[in-house]
């Protein structure tokens, strides 16, 4: 889920147009979703396509497998029982744009996280990331006072145990929390002739809780299932004061607000096999989310003038937005010589579907969306010793083939997108382990796909926003 944001401006353009441009509000339900604060995973899992992990990808994904902290990266997609590693407490602390391409101001995350292993039986972790950025303008000439600011602030906290019941069987839960405010807002005011004031505030709390199991059989196979419940709210008020001479409110246009409760859910299972005769694994996985959106309040837009309040777009009903998928997944690793190859495939089917009915200055209009998306997601890389095996350069490859479309269905009007198109995405990066301490460097280039399923991919062009270092230290 991407949330898309407006400009003041263009928010006030539009709400002076014609009811359809305003009139979108099931389309801008979806648009105003945004993902939480980090990418939540780690620079080995960016520059792996997610198919190498650390115990930072387990503290967040799958917390059952936290017994098995290992600084040494051991090469398994899931560690097994006697494979962890000797360091019982973990740090690590990352640095970059952890994929906020989203974020207006361009501001980065600094992260940090701790585990810490008790004995055979015990294990936990938490982790916290930090958003933060505010932006002050004042302009004074000839009595005129011009004013703009931005601010935003972010947290992301994570907290995560496991459990070993056995040598046969580690349970894992997880507690999961985000805030994020992001404010805007402009001013022009001339002592004696009046002026104008606008704010556009976004606010974002989101509470995610999740279980799961792991469960060995043999000396090769290994089963885990995992669910996830999640909620939240979406909050955006977008308004347009009219001055007097001595700065009193006249009049007040709220362009847009909305507020909307957010529910989440996902079901997963795995299937884990080691290969017996050389060093590797193949995995496979399959699982289900669903996200629900719907409006918590009726009154989107008004006007208030001193005290009248005249409605111009009122909700009266809604079938909320949902959001379906199913995926399928199956991920390879094994060693050739001193080269570790790795590579992988998802298959994945959405359906996002949804519809409001508004009364705008009392004309209703209904509108509906339809959206489906089949994407087909190819990954390969290599992960291979330099220089005595101090280093190891990590090289991936990653293309997806999609079939999206996107339909919106007004009552005397349509539009609709049919689009299959492919995308790639590179990445190169150096992974180091010297004594307790591991460092990465990850350089991400080629183009991620965008909201809607729409990106033109280019080899010319590299972000260097995606350029990450994540620094580890165990004891």
């Amino acid at each position: 889920m991407k949330r898309t944001m407006f400009g003041i401006g263009v928010l006030l353009t539009s709400g002076l147009l014609w009811p359809a441009t305003t009139e979108a509000v099931t389309r801008e339900l979806v648009e105003l979703q945004r993902t939480p604060l980090t990418s939540r995973m780690s620079v080995i899992h960016q520059l792996s396509g997610g198919l190498l992990s650390d115990p930072y990808d387990e503290l967040l994904n799958r917390p059952f497998n936290l017994h098995f902290v290992n600084l040494q990266r051991n090469g398994n997609l899931s560690p097994w029982p006697g494979q962890q590693g000797e360091q019982v407490r973990y740090v690590d602390f990352l640095i970059g744009n952890n994929g906020n391409t989203n974020v207006r101001n361009g501001s980065d995350t600094l992260q940090g996280t701790y585990i810490s292993q008790r004995g055979d039986k015990f294990v936990w972790g938490a982790s916290a990331a930090y958003l933060g950025d505010d932006v002050q303008n004042t302009d004074l000439a000839a009595g005129a006072n011009f004013a703009d600011s931005e601010s935003l602030l972010g947290f992301d906290a994570r907290f995560a145990a496991a459990y070993r019941v056995s040598n046969r069987m580690v349970l894992g839960a997880g507690l999961s929390a985000f805030k994020g405010t992001d404010t805007f807002d402009d001013s022009s005011f001339t002592q004696g002739l009046g002026g104008s004031f606008s704010l556009q505030e976004l606010d974002d709390t989101g509470f995610e809780a999740d279980f799961g199991l792991r469960l060995f059989t043999g000396e090769s196979k290994s089963w885990d299932a995992a669910v996830t419940l999640g909620s939240g709210s979406t909050d955006l008020d977008d308004y347009s004061d009219t001055l007097d001479a001595g700065g009193a409110v006249l009049s007040r246009f709220v362009i847009n607000r909305y507020s909307i409760d957010d529910v989440y859910f996902q079901v997963s299972a795995g299937h884990n096999r080691l290969f017996l005769e050389s060093d590797g694994e193949m995995q496979f996985r399959a699982g289900f989310r669903s996200s629900r959106h719907e409006l918590s309040n009726t009154d989107l837009s008004f006007t208030d003038t001193l005290g009248v309040i005249t409605p111009s777009l009122t909700l009266i009903s809604q079938s909320p937005v949902t959001d379906n998928e199913v995926f399928l997944s199956a991920e390879t690793l094994f060693v050739r010589g001193w080269t570790q190859i790795f590579g992988g495939a998802r298959l994945s089917m959405a359906q996002l579907d949804g519809s409001t009915q508004v009364d705008s200055v009392g004309l209703i209009v209904n509108e509906s969306i339809d959206d489906g998306d089949l994407r087909l997601g190819l990954v390969m890389g290599l992960r291979q010793p330099l220089w005595n095996e101090r280093f190891r350069l990590v090289a991936r490859a990653q293309a997806d083939l999609a079939d999206t479309s996107r339909t919106t269905t007004f009552d005397n009007a349509s539009s609709s997108t049919d689009l299959i198109h492919t995308t790639t995405q590179y990445a190169v990066g150096i992974e180091t382990v010297l004594n307790n301490m591991a460092f990465d460097v990850a350089w991400l280039f080629g183009t991620d796909t965008g909201s809607g399923g729409t990106s033109v991919s280019s080899r010319q062009t590299i972000d260097l926003d995606r350029l990450v270092i994540s620094a580890t230290f165990g004891w």
